[in-house]
């Protein structure tokens, strides 16, 4: 653990700029073009309050199936999902609102619930549209058969999930933090970091307004996709991922990978105002087209340059590391730099 929380801190200085080391760059960049609509974070609205139990504790299980899917939404509390080897889905919520379980549907052979949905009981109070189910409280946690899926909207929470199949996510505030996901992850964050690690399938996470990292995935078949958005001036940070087909972008974020390039893969980076560093293994053998606008570029791995171009709207070029035959990585950034370094050497790239 300690281990990771110093790789994740060394990661996030890089993407933010920090020098440890000096490229010598070719010739003097050109000023950047001026920003005339700059991007505003999002704003939204306090979420709800909601009045809280006398006892304080509500705890409830149910006999379930062990793919089962459970949907919910929480509007207040720390959330932490969990999956067991046990067949029944308990829930525990502390100092919040009681709670029910309703079955939509039973596997007909054991008749075991299949499709459950955990929802307030009894009155809302003072809840009303769409939070009017919503559980809340000052946490709420869930143990899960590690077969299952989860689709939950949270409105303020910070929230972990560990051990599951697959898990659908859409917070509007509060980090995620996703370990061991299996059958794929998809995760929209509004307001907060994402991080996603030793999973499989297809990942599809959108960050608003926070960083996103992710470590140690890999597809769980072949043509799964690993896309990465940031919308805001977070980071992205990719490390040791196996998916052929990755497509990352950001507003004005910084974008570090590192990793290798595997063959027959399809890799895309881009970011508006930010720039892109990436890490790769000696032996990288990948066809490179990059787009750099008005900032600079700089591979310390051999590369082979086919085209060059430089106009009023800025630079470009198409080259090859190593053959380079079947393997395509385009990289653009429209003011930022792009720079290419091999794993293990004792200097990084500036920004």
């Amino acid at each position: 653990m300690y281990g990771r929380i110093v790789k994740l801190g060394l990661l996030l200085c890089l993407s933010a700029g920090f020098p440890l080391g000096v490229i010598a760059q070719k010739e003097a960049p050109k000023p950047k073009p001026e920003v005339k609509d700059k991007i505003k974070p999002p704003t939204y609205p306090a979420p709800p309050s909601f009045p809280r139990e006398p006892n304080g504790t509500n705890e409830k299980a149910i006999a379930a199936d062990p793919n089962v899917a459970i949907k919910l939404c929480i509007a207040q509390g720390e959330i932490k999902i969990n999956g067991t080897e046990t067949n029944e889905v308990r829930v525990f919520v502390r100092d919040g609102r009681k709670f029910e379980f309703k079955s939509l549907e039973k596997n007909a052979e054991t008749g075991k619930a299949n499709w459950i949905w955990i929802t307030a009981a009894g009155s809302p109070g003072r809840a009303v549209g769409p939070s009017a189910n919503c559980l809340s409280g000052e946490s709420v946690e869930i143990d899960m058969p590690m077969g299952g899926s989860i689709m939950l909207d949270a409105q303020g929470a910070g929230t972990e999930i560990d051990s599951i199949r697959k898990a659908t996510l859409n917070i509007l505030r509060g980090s995620i933090n996703v370990r061991n996901v299996v059958g794929g992850v998809g995760a929209v964050v509004h307001r907060g970091d994402v991080t996603v690690e030793s999973s499989s399938g297809a990942i599809d996470v959108q960050a608003t307004a926070g960083n996103v990292m992710v470590f140690d995935v890999k597809p769980g078949q072949v043509g799964d996709l690993l896309k990465v958005r940031s919308s805001g001036r977070g980071n992205v940070v990719l490390q040791n991922v196996s998916h052929r087909q990755i497509d990352v972008s950001s507003i004005s974020g910084n974008v570090s990978f590192a990793g290798k390039f595997l063959s027959g893969g399809i890799y895309k980076f881009k970011t508006s105002a930010g720039s892109i560093r990436m890490l790769l293994p000696e032996d990288t053998s990948c066809k490179v087209i990059a787009s750099y606008g008005f900032g600079t570029f700089d591979s310390r791995l051999p590369l082979k340059i086919e085209t060059e171009n430089e106009s009023e709207g800025g630079k470009s070029l198409v080259g090859r590391i190593g053959k380079g035959d079947t393997t395509n990585v385009s990289i653009t950034t429209t003011s930022g730099s792009i720079g290419i370094s091999q794993q293990g050497q004792k200097f990084e790239l500036k920004f």
